[in-house]
């Protein structure tokens, strides 16, 4: 059924059907209480992409996407609460943005317009589809997804919904960059503690080892000149570099994709939008308005002090005797025994162990059970003795491992 399924979903993507959907406007937060509103100035694991135009940069904040002047600023949210949109990149012609989201239930392509209008589904069906990148011609979207079992690199026709596999092999291939002419791709690959970069020409399917080095190297960006960009992370950190230089100092850099615009290019570290141009640094500031609710409910009083008995509320593991008669069962930490016929439970064991997981002999006359506080063995009760057994290694190994036999 689920393969089924599969060849449905790519049946009717190859067909061009895109769906687009009405986006919400910026709805209150869930729950209808007033919302307590407050601004952030930082992210985490937030990604960064600048327009064609350079005026405006994307990035992805508490599961949605926002917009920001260049210069920085007040961010503007185009997605509602319940995306978890992830790695914003801009169309070449700047008119649409490409994202990620697991708003159905599964990481899908999705577009938007800049304004938060327009939002349309690329991929559908049971597959991981993630960190997409538009060809430089902007027809195609390169991204990586587990639709062929496997984590590879595919392309995806944008007028028509045609896919095709990139790469191939037993490794877990993520992130894809184009080069500038679009002949080529390239992405990082992780094969166990193994990473590395890869390319791969469009025209021939030949890959090609790009990029190697101690540490684990991540995020591979083609600059508008050839250049690489790409993250390296080991014991120093994690920094930029750029065709083999190290280029962010003592930043913490986020395992993203550089994004490049006019002169310079864009990146996360340290929680901080930055802005290189040569050996100039710049950080864009900005402030996203999030909001969240003081959930109302009556709150349940509790009496903690009290040492009155009280009534149990459930009981674990019930097990029944051999012959049908009794019933054992562990609640509040103890074993009890009972009539399958109803009646008042037994308490066999009262004491400060963990008892639990009854499990009846052959014979139904003893009961052994797991005590879990620690890492104890098991042990066994008999209901007709009080008594206490155990293994004398058992006692060597576990002193507070002991065995109850209750008349």
């Amino acid at each position: 059924m689920k393969s089924a399924f599969k060849l449905l979903s790519l049946a009717l993507l190859s067909a061009g059907a895109v769906q687009a959907y009405a986006q919400p406007a910026n709805l209150p937060p869930p729950g209808g209480e007033t919302p307590i509103a407050f601004d952030v100035h930082e992210g985490t694991s937030m990604a960064v992409s600048v327009s064609p135009d350079g005026k405006w940069l994307a990035v992805d904040l508490q599961g949605s996407l926002w917009i920001i002047p260049i210069s920085g600023g007040k961010a503007k949210r185009i997605t509602d609460y319940f995306n978890d949109a992830r790695q914003p990149v801009w169309s070449p012609d700047g008119s649409r943005l490409a994202y990620f989201s697991y708003r159905d239930g599964n990481y899908d392509l999705w577009t938007i317009k800049p304004d938060g209008s327009d939002m349309r589904k690329l991929t559908e069906g049971a597959y991981d589809d993630r960190e997409p990148a538009w060809s430089p011609d902007g027809r195609t979207i390169a991204f990586s997804s587990d639709r062929s079992g496997n984590y590879d690199i595919w392309t995806l026709d944008i007028a028509s919904g045609a896919m095709k596999q990139v790469s191939s092999n037993g490794r877990e291939d993520r992130m894809p960059s184009w080069s500038p002419d679009g002949a080529r791709i390239a992405y990082s690959g992780t094969d166990g503690a193994k990473t590395a970069l890869y390319v791969t020409a469009l025209a021939d399917g030949q890959e090609s080892l790009l990029k190697q080095v101690q540490g684990k190297i991540d995020a591979p960006s083609f600059g508008p000149g050839g250049e690489l960009a790409y993250v390296v992370q080991d014991a120093q950190g994690s920094r930029l570099e750029i065709d083999g230089k190290a280029v962010s100092g003592a930043e913490n850099v986020f395992p993203f994709r550089v994004s490049w615009g006019k002169g310079g290019y864009y990146y996360v570290s340290d929680g901080k939008i930055r802005s290189r141009k040569g050996t100039s640094l710049s950080t864009v500031n900005f402030a996203a308005t999030l909001e969240v609710v003081k959930p109302s409910y009556a709150r349940a009083k509790r009496d903690w002090d009290s040492t009155a008995p009280r009534k149990a509320l459930g009981i674990v593991h019930p097990t029944l005797s051999p012959d049908g008669s009794r019933i054992a069962f562990a609640a509040l930490g103890d074993l009890y025994v009972m009539s399958s016929k109803g009646g008042v439970p037994e308490n066999l064991t009262k004491d400060g162990a963990l008892d639990t997981d009854p499990a009846w002999s052959p014979d139904g006359q003893s009961s052994g059970l797991h005590l879990r506080q620690g890492r104890w063995p098991a042990a066994a009760v008999d209901p007709r003795h009080e008594d206490r057994r155990g293994s004398p290694a058992d006692r060597h190994r576990h002193p507070a491992a002991r065995c109850r036999l209750v008349a």
